[in-house]
């Protein structure tokens, strides 16, 4: 019970600052969505569950080419956006923590988890996700690392040695997203198959004040007391502001894939 109250306090720390969520955070790579397509589960007409939609990254994507998308969404800042930007749209909106969730039925084509499935209880919601997809549906779960293990950047040797200084909770421990074995593990425990790790490498290049508020965002950032980060993010920006006008980042899109088994099949 403990883990779980936890969980979701630290969740919840997202919808306390939805705009600045929405503005600081960078999108997807385009490559995300091509794979989705190439699978088929994304395409004009299909019926999408988003899991934990936040301010509409993917959402956006996802309607873009054509799919009917019902998300679930715990924080009711970002519940109450997501039906504004996208009112008019072939979008259903459920308020609520999709642990818990109660009034969710159906089958869908495609689930997504982006940036999202860490916060709830894996094995369980994973089981339960593979009940809403229809036979042969899939999932798609991904986050985004800042910051490449294998490309090192100027700015990220920067940004580690103020992030050791600071020591907010987990910040430089290995990405959960990296251990493949026990993502794949825990999507064959609850009955998928066909499943698939993709790695996707990119960059993205800011001013020092925007990649400060990048990391406004993150959980282990929003939790200090606020001397604490106040003091962390002006030593962000400084280091940041150091290296020039524009810093590049390298980042990192892990990308899981898998496939609800055909009835009567084994996965």
């Amino acid at each position: 019970m403990e883990v779980t109250d936890s969980r979701l306090r630290r969740r919840e720390l997202f919808d306390t600052d939805a705009d600045g969520y929405r503005l600081s955070r960078p999108g997807y790579p385009v490559e995300v969505y091509e794979l989705l397509e190439q699978t088929r589960a994304l395409r004009p007409g299909a019926s999408v569950l988003e899991i934990g939609a936040g301010s509409g990254q993917a959402t956006r994507e996802l309607l873009a080419r054509g799919a009917s998308v019902c998300a679930v969404e715990l924080g009711a800042n970002f519940a109450a956006r997501l039906r504004a930007e996208f009112s008019g749209r072939p979008l259903t909106v459920i308020e609520g923590d999709f642990d818990s969730l109660t009034r969710l039925h159906g089958e869908f084509d495609l689930a997504v988890c982006a940036s999202s499935l860490h916060w709830l209880d894996r094995e369980t919601a994973l089981a339960r996700i593979a009940r809403l997809l229809r036979p042969a549906g899939r999932l798609a779960a991904w986050w985004t690392v800042y910051g490449d293990p294998a490309q090192p950047t100027p700015v990220r040797l920067a940004l580690n040695q103020v992030l050791r200084r600071h020591r907010p909770a987990g910040a430089l421990a290995v990405p959960g997203p990296f251990d493949h074995e026990s993502w794949i593990g825990a999507l064959r425990r609850a009955g998928f198959g066909g499943i698939q790790a993709k790695v996707l490498r990119w960059s993205i290049t800011m001013p020092p004040r925007q990649l400060t508020r990048l990391y406004t965002t993150f959980a282990a950032v929003r939790e200090l007391p606020e001397p604490d980060r106040a003091a962390l993010l002006d030593d962000i920006e400084r280091a940041a502001a150091a290296l020039g006008d524009e810093v590049t980042e390298q980042c990192v899109t892990v990308l899981y894939l898998a496939q609800r088994p055909m009835r009567g099949t084994t996965p």
